[in-house]
């Protein structure tokens, strides 16, 4: 385990095994139950001592995981422990440790990528409403809270990096998510999340993976929420999924019909809530500014388009959520099984 704790320090990416296969990454592999080892040492070690407030939990995380000039940790709106990743070409993303939240990515000329709504709350009362929060172990409504409990609980720090590339160093965040009182009064399953956030240049990835940890099988569901600011939506267009087959939503909420998608593009002109079925690992999005964000993804298996339109008369012009899900096909695993997804994002000329 001290190996496991050095190799966190110096933060090496997790290669969980996916449904029983390795997935290789490229660097050397290390087992997501060890990292879950480690996570219980600390959170044991945590609950014998008395909870810091926010100002000595950055504090503490510095101490432990800050790599100066890469990743770095402040007190965030709401004076929420963040998470903030430096790319030596300009490029920033903040991480707020609650709901494990991207609430900030700039490309190296600062200009903003993400969206955030003007009626988000950092108080920890609700979900923060922008950026790209989690849906986990449920999209969407269900049995349980619309969209489940990962963005609305504080996750913890695992480990920390910036590749030893010394002119090109991409700075990483891995963050985690596991059982406890709380989410066991929903969902009854022993499970850890594992989420890694970094900047490879001006690109933003992200990696998810799931454990169970238990000794019962469960299923789950899972989105990223991703908001993103446009210039204005009569502007914006969604572009890579013609020919799909898709759910949509705002004709029937709870029971959806299945359409097919035969435009090129997807423009804006009313309320748009669509799950696309087992899209392609690729998708854009038309900001309206002649270029466009890229979203490459492995292993999710649709693509949700959101806007809310006049639902929410102050800010719809300003943002279109474009998703990437798992929810047409949910996810089971077995005691001791992982699963992985992937996503990498990143501005394109048109």
């Amino acid at each position: 385990r001290e190996l496991v704790r050095q190799k966190l320090r110096l933060g090496t990416q997790l290669n969980p095994m996916v449904s029983g296969n390795p997935v290789p990454t490229g660097v050397p592999p290390l087992e997501v139950g060890l990292v879950l080892d480690v996570w219980i040492e600390q959170s044991a070690r945590k609950r014998s001592e008395p909870p810091l407030l926010p100002a000595e939990l950055v504090k503490d995380l510095a101490s432990k995981f800050e790599i100066p000039g890469h990743v770095e940790f402040k007190e965030g709106k709401g004076g929420l422990p963040t998470v903030v990743l430096k790319h030596a070409c300009g490029s920033s993303a903040e991480v707020t440790l609650f709901g494990g939240c991207v609430t900030s990515w700039k490309q190296a000329s600062g200009d903003e990528v993400l969206y955030i709504r003007p009626d988000a709350v950092f108080d920890k009362s609700k979900p923060i409403s922008g950026g790209i929060p989690h849906c986990f172990p449920q999209f969407g409504p269900g049995e349980m809270q619309q969209h489940g409990f990962a963005r609305n609980l504080d996750w913890e720090v695992v480990g920390s990096s910036a590749d030893p590339q010394p002119d090109d160093r991409d700075p990483e965040i891995e963050i985690a998510l596991i059982d406890n009182e709380y989410t066991k009064k929903m969902w009854p399953h022993d499970f850890m999340v594992a989420y890694s956030i970094s900047l490879h240049g001006e690109t933003l990835k992200t990696d998810m993976r799931v454990l169970n940890k238990g000794s019962e099988a469960f299923d789950f569901t899972a989105a990223l929420h991703s908001y993103f600011e446009v210039a204005g939506v009569e502007n914006a267009k969604v572009n890579g999924l013609k020919g799909l087959e898709y759910l949509d939503k705002t004709e029937d909420a709870n029971n959806p019909p299945k359409k097919e998608e035969d435009r090129d593009s997807i423009a804006f002109t009313g309320p748009v809530d669509s799950v696309y079925l087992k899209s392609a690992g690729h998708v854009e999005l038309d900001v309206g500014t002649g270029a466009a964000i890229s979203i490459d993804s492995k292993n999710w298996s649709d693509t949700v388009v959101w806007s809310p339109w006049t639902a929410m008369p102050d800010c719809y012009k300003e943002f279109v959520c474009v998703e990437n899900a798992q929810f047409s096909e949910p996810i089971v695993l077995n005691p001791g099984e992982s699963w992985r997804a992937e996503t990498e994002m990143k501005i394109v000329d048109l």
